[in-house]
């Protein structure tokens, strides 16, 4: 996939016109039709390539292939090793690309290069001083490789890119692969000694079954420890434990050779500890608490658990949610939220990534006064050292997927997150302490209220008070650490946009594809049952010939947030294709999260309505929904008497200025707003 940007001077199309960019002057972009002399025209950058009928003029030769949700990526396909060999290639021929953006006159490029390539640079050299054969020889002398592999590596990137094309699949080495479907192949998933759900590593063996549970035991264990263990305490190990059941042992050069085929990515970070973690992290670490230059130039994430006790999708209150967001260092504007009851995890990560890049809809879905217009790829995502952030496939996602870059706060440093602490305490005290079920910040300021019952705000109405307040208030109010020139945090991102232009970003139609790219994997066997995730079975009848025994598995994404379908990659046609659930029934389960699924699972087996790793029948599904919406509507219903009680005697039980005259240009309060906001949902 190749993102997009506008850039003055280009061309594209427009309500079936060609047009040419004339300025930015966000939010406004001013174009002229190519063929005519009529004056330019103003239009919303939102309206513009929300616009079903926009098309950069440039459209590419080749997109990636897909048929409705269909999904085909080169670099999904290739093993491990084969990846990690393209991706390397990237990361030498990264400040050559970067480079030559600055030379087409990039604002956005120049600071990227001085901040991760100032290296390849003299004491006090000037970046644009340099040519780009000067700098093709610094890399090629630093990475100890010939000039000629350099350039290309750069024009394998460069020619696959032009073709619409992620660069990095014009890396992919062009070695044969003969041996990959081979049918007496296995899988061996290497996962992290601590996290069996946290692969690592997936290799292809040919041996017997039987054998690759102990393998995989003894590499996670032993192998993959600081200890250091040699190659043949590691055989002798697996070679205990195959007598111990009556088989006999692999031969030793088996286990050497596969034992060469782990990563040394992998193998040097957990048996080497801290002390190798440099040598692949240089381009993550060194984080310092420098002044971001322009919108998305430094977005910083977090989780916080909200000081609210809300009821969940069952009904039933579970406590308080997590959201996770990202603030944009330079602005101030949240770039990214995602908010459930799951506590911090990879998946929770990936979902407020995608928010932030896709256009938001806010007015549309939320009903919002404003646009949330803060949306595509940013230069630098800085995380803080939680063991969500600190894994593998989510640097891959930042590094390689939108080609970005990973920074860490140091540790037991909260003043490097600034910004993003902020605005959680803001979420605090400004919205949340002030909604029925709160637990305000700590116990003295409870007191004796009990939130719990007081909960009355489902998930889906704290995400959408959440999106009105970020979107109507918190982008608009006057924020001390920004200039008072600019304020507010969307007066500070306009002019931001003025200056460096806006970021690279996916167009409407590529939002499909660019969604199922990001999501995880997991290898599933395909049974005459088809696929099996937790309590759910998927199903299509385009994947009959690949029904197999248990032991052959194929790469299977999944969306925790839509339960519906999952997504199998076709060994052939290397297409991930949509698998729709058919126990229960797709429809039934529609939009459903994973969390709220397992909820329900778990009434029915506490009502005997079904036994232990049994499936729900579409009956009983929509019976549990049925119920559990009373029980919903049911706590509204107390809220609202408790309230009309408290009125009628004169108790207050909310703060919150008079509504806004009609006609007035005064926007309302949020106390206004939370007040319209809860009304509406008890009507």
């Amino acid at each position: 996939m190749k993102f997009n940007q506008m850039a003055i001077n280009q061309k594209l199309t427009y309500r079936g016109r060609k047009y040419v960019i004339l300025s930015i002057d966000a939010p406004k972009v001013a174009i002229k039709r190519i063929d005519s002399d009529g004056e330019a025209i103003e239009v919303s950058f939102l309206e513009l390539i929300s616009d079903p009928s926009f098309a950069p003029s440039v459209h590419l030769k080749k997109r990636i292939e897909q048929d409705g949700n269909h999904y085909k990526s080169i670099l999904e396909s290739l093993s491990d090793k084969d990846r990690l060999k393209a991706e390397k290639r990237y990361e030498i021929i990264k400040p050559l690309l970067v480079f030559l953006k600055t030379k087409n006159n990039d604002f956005q490029a120049y600071f990227e290069f001085m901040d991760y390539h100032k290296e390849l640079l003299n004491e006090e050299e000037e970046l644009l001083s340099i040519t780009r054969d000067e700098l093709i020889h610094r890399i090629a002398t630093k990475h100890e490789i010939s000039v000629r592999t350099v350039k290309r590596y750069c024009s394998l990137f460069l020619n696959a890119s032009i073709d619409g094309f992620d660069g990095t699949e014009g890396l992919v080495s062009k070695g044969g692969d003969g041996q990959l479907y081979r049918g007496d192949n296995k899988t061996l998933e290497i996962c992290h000694p601590n996290d069996s759900n946290m692969v690592l590593q997936t290799l292809t063996v040919r041996m017997p079954e039987k054998y690759v549970p102990i393998i995989k035991e003894v590499i996670e264990k032993e192998y993959l420890n600081i200890k250091k263990p040699k190659k043949k305490a590691i055989y002798d190990s697996i070679a205990i434990r195959c007598i111990q059941k009556d088989m006999e042992p692999p031969k030793q050069i088996t286990i050497y050779k596969l034992l060469e085929r782990v990563s040394d990515k992998i193998s040097d970070r957990m048996r080497l500890g801290k002390a190798t973690r440099e040598k692949y992290e240089d381009i993550s670490r060194g984080y310092a608490n420098r002044e971001a230059l322009f919108p998305l130039h430094i977005v910083e994430i977090d989780h916080t658990v909200l000081d609210l006790d809300v009821l969940d999708e069952a009904g039933l209150v579970v406590g308080r949610p997590w959201v996770t967001l990202g603030v944009d260092v330079f602005s101030r504007m949240v770039w990214c939220m995602h908010i459930s009851f799951e506590p911090p995890s990879a998946n929770k990560v990936r979902k407020a990534i995608e928010h932030g890049i896709l256009l938001k809809n806010a007015r549309e879905l939320n009903g919002t006064t404003n646009d949330w217009p803060i949306f595509g790829v940013p230069k630098t995502i800085v995380f803080d050292n939680g063991k969500e952030f600190d894994n593998y496939q989510i640097k891959r996602l930042i590094t390689q997927t939108i080609k970005g870059n990973v920074r860490y706060r140091p540790i037991a440093t909260p003043r490097y997150g600034g910004t993003i602490e902020r605005l959680f305490g803001t979420l605090n005290t400004e919205l949340i302490h002030r909604l029925e079920g709160t637990r305000k910040s700590n116990v003295f300021d409870l007191g004796e209220y009990d939130a719990e019952k007081k909960a009355l705000l489902t998930l889906n109405d704290i995400r959408s008070l959440l999106v009105k307040y970020i979107t109507d208030i918190y982008h608009f109010d006057i924020h001390r650490g920004l200039p008072i020139e600019q304020p507010s945090p969307m007066a500070r991102f306009y002019e931001g946009l003025k200056q460096s232009g806006y970021p690279e970003f996916v167009p409407p139609e590529e939002e499909g594809v660019f969604k199922i790219r990001l999501l995880p994997t997991e290898m599933k066997p395909y049974t005459r049952d088809g696929i099996r995730m937790a309590n759910r079975l998927y199903r299509s009848p385009e994947l009959a010939t690949l029904i197999d025994r248990r032991d052959v598995k194929y790469k299977v994404k999944y969306d925790v947030d839509d339960i519906s379908k999952v997504y199998l990659q076709h060994p052939k046609t290397e297409e991930f294709i949509p698998v729709p659930c058919y126990s229960p029934s797709a429809d039934t389960v529609q939009g459903m999260n994973q969390y709220t699924f397992k909820l329900m699972m778990k009434s029915l087996k506490e009502k005997g309505n079904i036994l232990r790793n049994s499936f729900a029948t579409d009956h009983q599904i929509l019976k549990e929904k049925a119920e559990l919406e009373k029980t919903i509507q049911e706590r509204y219903k107390k809220g609202r008497k408790a309230r009309q009680q408290a009125q009628r005697t004169s108790f207050e039980v909310t703060v919150s200025d008079a509504p806004p005259a009609k006609g007035s240009k005064r926007k309302p309060s949020y106390q206004e707003l939370l007040r319209m906001a809860i009304e509406k949902e008890n009507e």
